[in-house]
């Protein structure tokens, strides 16, 4: 292998260790990166988003929800198998974080609006 091939091996090498370091650090250590998960969502007083089904797969209880992205760094580290967690929610002045209610065009296959108000709240 000629000077040339080597200098070019180690220069790909460095910056392959590089970039596997910095992801490495942005989503083990720092946790930046978007949760999206259900919270509960009340059908009387908010558009919710429920799962819509037929026949036997149906549940007999619908389970109404809303949509949030949340970072990973501002939630709480908690086992709901071993202790009582707190909800998830968008605290005053938190950046990147966003509650989702059901309307029209946040809709996905096989979801249904519980109302036909839209509410979006974003903080």
């Amino acid at each position: 292998m000629d000077k040339k091939s080597k200098v070019l091996f180690w220069i790909f090498g460095i910056l392959l260790v590089a970039s596997i370091g910095i992801t490495f650090y942005k989503y083990i250590v720092k946790k930046d990166y978007i949760i999206m998960a259900h919270i509960s969502c009340d059908p009387q007083t908010e558009s919710c988003f429920y799962a819509s089904c037929e026949g036997a797969d149906c549940p007999a209880q619908i389970d109404y929800y809303k949509i949030i992205n949340k970072k990973a760094y501002n939630i709480e580290l908690c086992d709901p198998a071993v202790e009582d967690c707190n909800p998830l929610v968008c605290k005053e002045g938190e950046k990147d974080c966003e509650i989702i209610s059901c309307s029209a065009d946040t809709l996905s296959e096989g979801e249904e609006c519980s109302t036909s108000s839209v509410t979006e709240n974003r903080y």
